[in-house]
């Protein structure tokens, strides 16, 4: 007998928070709003304009992270930017100019 199943095989399916935004990209926002929060604290901003300060700053990050690229996140996206950026690099054209010119 063919198992039926509640969600297709090939769909991957991720838990999310409040069914917006996943949970592997809650914690870079939070960090983000955070620290924006206790910039505009430290600067004694009044409460409603800091507000909206946190919103208008907070919302464009919000909807990359969350939406992303052909709606995946775009956190796998930054983190392999961020990785390829610190490792050492080969670069090819480097050496091949060095033959070209030795000769």
């Amino acid at each position: 007998m063919k198992d039926k199943y509640l969600f297709p095989l090939n769909y991957k399916y991720s838990a999310k928070f409040l069914g917006l935004i996943e949970y592997n990209v809650l914690l870079p926002i939070a960090i983000f709003l955070g620290s924006i929060a206790l910039l505009l604290y430290g600067l004694k901003v009044d409460f409603f304009l800091s507000i909206g300060i946190i919103i208008l700053l907070g919302l464009p990050p919000i909807l990359i992270l969350s939406v992303g690229i052909n709606g995946q996140p775009a956190l796998p996206y930054f983190k392999a930017f961020i990785k390829f950026y610190f490792k050492n690099k080969v670069y090819i054209y480097k050496w091949i100019l060095c033959l070209v010119y030795e000769n």
